[in-house]
């Protein structure tokens, strides 16, 4: 699909496009409609948009065609509507979105977060790419390529989240995430696994939060899943380490699964057929499918 995205601009440029559809200005009208349609958000700034934004757009031949404001242009508007839920954040809920992450997020993110660029969101608000403004013009062919995904696969836990926000529905979509990120291009792997870890930031902030018994082990389940990202990223004998410092004496039955699915992954990675067999009848049928995967991506 990617390949055929934003091709067809020539042709688009020279039809006769009698309607095209708005940005939206309303942020949680936005992120229902994505949730929905299975989409991310395009956002900017609604002062942003007020100043011409240059862009470069890819023809079939991979000709690069210059635009010197994309918000002119109803043949972009119409391919990001394709792909995404564009919409201008109201400059009034600055505030009120600063106040969530200002506690939470490092300065690359919350640069990006008041920065003038494209941001691309979940339906929950949170920001995918990290990238910075461009200096001239924005290759937005290529943005849109690398960034056009279907969230169908986060579909249930993103909408959880929406929902009711606590440790589980948080936990459950990191989860989810971190499983996203060995299905997607590898370009894209890095930013999938942050998003992953921010919810995980946001899970174990609200175990501190709560006044539940088990608090030891709902930390423990968040630091395992952490470790499956050094696995996606070939790193097993860094998640090897962390195992041994692991203190499992109060391990429930489903970090024991998580546990036994990191020991065998990382041994598998390492090559390491008699270790990893040890591990093998503790893993889920789910469990090895995934193991499988990630060893794949190292091939």
């Amino acid at each position: 699909m990617k390949r055929c995205i934003l091709f067809l601009i020539v042709i688009l440029s020279a039809s006769s496009l009698c309607f095209s559809q708005q940005w939206m200005t309303s942020f949680d009208a936005a992120k229902r409609i994505a949730l929905v349609q299975d989409k991310f958000l395009f956002v900017i700034w609604e002062d942003a948009a007020l100043i011409p934004y240059p862009v470069i757009m890819n023809d079939a031949k991979g000709n690069e065609i210059v635009f010197d404001n994309m918000f002119d242009h109803q043949e972009i508007n119409q391919i990001i509507w394709e792909y995404f839920v564009p919409v201008k954040l109201s400059e009034d809920l600055y505030g009120k979105l600063y106040d969530q992450i200002k506690d939470t997020r490092n300065r690359s993110y919350i640069a990006q977060f008041e920065d003038d660029n494209i941001k691309i969101m979940d339906v929950n608000g949170f920001i995918l790419n990290r990238s910075v403004s461009p200096e001239a013009y924005f290759n937005l062919s290529e943005f849109i390529s690398r960034y056009a995904l279907n969230t169908s696969f986060l579909k249930a836990e993103l909408g959880n989240y929406a929902e009711h926000k606590d440790f589980n529905s948080a936990f459950r979509l990191a989860f989810k995430y971190m499983d996203y990120a060995i299905l997607v291009d590898e370009k894209l792997r890095k930013d999938v696994i942050n998003m992953a870890n921010m919810y995980l930031d946001n899970a174990d902030k609200y175990v501190l939060q709560s006044d539940v018994n088990d608090k030891n082990n709902l930390t423990n389940k968040s630091n395992l899943l952490r470790l499956s990202q050094d696995l996606i990223r070939n790193r097993p004998g860094k998640v090897l380490r962390q195992l041994k410092k692991y203190d499992g004496s109060e391990t429930d039955e489903t970090n024991e699964g998580l546990l036994a699915f990191l020991y065998y992954t990382a041994y598998q990675l390492k090559n390491d057929k008699k270790d990893a067999e040890q591990w093998k009848s503790k893993v889920s049928l789910v469990n090895l499918r995934k193991a499988e995967l990630i060893t794949n991506l190292h091939l």
